[in-house]
């Protein structure tokens, strides 16, 4: 029995039709997360004594293998892995400074903070530079921040401290939701460290009024 091409064809594109729905209705929808800033009201304010400052921050340097949405892990020393389906919300490259002005806005007394790029109008008793050497770690063990930073000030943006930090944070879970807890714990210790820097200098050189 002879049976006619244009039978052939439409059963083919149904078949075709179906597997792709098929496919379409067993996949999973990706995830998306964010960093998160220290939280407030746990005692983090400074003490109404310190000098309050103006603070510029940026630019933040980020290694290029951060740039992208997929989350990256460490598989081995050498080998990373870039998540399928669980993916940062937004580019690194803006969650990043944002995390760092909120955070060191509740552990320094300021009168206001500017994430670069800002107007040259706007002036800055100190600034701080950050290059992020290493943002990653193995899921469901620890997540490995390390970054070079710099705080400068004056009129002439002089360099008065340099510092490398080095922070691990435990992962308490084996999802994604806890790695990234486990990113923004370990920005917090960073920015802990940073606070004391800035507060240091702005005693030893109180900003002119």
């Amino acid at each position: 029995m002879k049976i006619p091409c244009g039978k052939v064809v439409i059963s083919a594109a149904l078949v075709a039709t179906l597997l792709l729905l098929n496919g379409c209705s067993s996949s999973e929808p990706p995830r998306f997360y964010l960093l998160n800033p220290l939280s407030e009201g746990a005692g983090l304010e400074p003490p109404a004594s310190e000098p309050c400052i103006s603070l510029g921050i940026g630019p933040v340097r980020l290694p290029e293998y951060l740039d992208r949405p997929q989350i990256v892990t460490r598989a081995t020393r050498n080998e990373l892995t870039l998540a399928q389906l669980d993916r940062w919300a937004e580019p690194l490259s803006d969650t990043f400074p944002r995390v760092l002005a909120q955070n060191l806005s509740r552990l320094v007394c300021t009168k206001m903070v500017s994430v670069y790029p800002w107007r040259p109008s706007i002036p800055h008793d100190w600034r701080l530079d950050v290059a992020v050497i290493r943002m990653d770690g193995i899921l469901g063990e620890e997540v490995v921040l390390e970054t070079w930073w710099s705080v400068s000030g004056g009129p002439e943006n002089k360099v008065l401290a340099t510092r490398r930090s080095r922070l691990t944070e435990p992962v308490q879970g084996k999802d994604y939701e806890a790695f990234v807890d486990a990113h923004s714990r370990a920005i917090g210790s960073l920015c802990h460290d940073i606070a004391q820097v800035i507060t240091k200098l702005a005693r030893e050189n109180p900003p002119q009024k």
